[in-house]
């Protein structure tokens, strides 16, 4: 049986741009992010009751979110990320996650509607902000390839993801 994959990101990297191509030369947030991750959210419709059956919920295709939480960081030159998300509330703009910088994979990117954060907060404390920015369509995540077990050993199939 192989061993648990546990990933602890210690130097991950959020870019944000205009265009896919964009993303090259982005803009790139990281040490202001302390948490995110793209969540999917399930989506049902609902199928209207019949003569002969209840109404009942059919599986609709899955949402996506990219949560992101960060230190405000209005005064850095431009506003950091707090300003980038509140001067481009509402706009379609690409992304790229990745849980570590420096490798290949594990990558995410797609396109995401920007949502301004937070201004000010609870005083005495470093100020967090938060928000979760819906994503148009389903984000491609790049996995590492498949490790495949030397012929004749009793070694699974697996996936290294991290």
């Amino acid at each position: 049986m192989a061993a648990p994959t546990v990933i602890v990101i210690t130097d991950g990297s959020l870019k944000l741009a205009d265009d896919e191509a964009g993303l090259v030369s982005g803009e790139e947030f990281e040490c202001q992010v302390t948490e995110a991750s793209i969540n999917a959210v399930p989506n049902l419709e609902t199928v209207p009751a019949t003569f002969c059956s209840p109404e009942a919920q059919a599986p609709a295709a899955t949402g996506y979110t990219l949560a992101v939480t960060w230190l405000q960081d209005w005064t850095d030159p431009g506003g950091g990320l707090s300003g980038y998300a509140y001067t481009n509330d509402t706009e379609l703009k690409w992304f790229e996650l990745k849980l570590d910088k420096d490798d290949v994979t594990p990558v995410a990117t797609g396109q995401v509607r920007l949502v301004a954060g937070s201004f000010g907060g609870a005083a005495g404390i470093p100020l967090p902000a938060s928000a979760e920015w819906p994503c148009q369509g389903k984000p491609d995540i790049t996995m590492a390839a498949p490790v495949v077990a030397a012929a004749g050993t009793d070694e699974d199939e697996s996936v290294a993801v991290g």
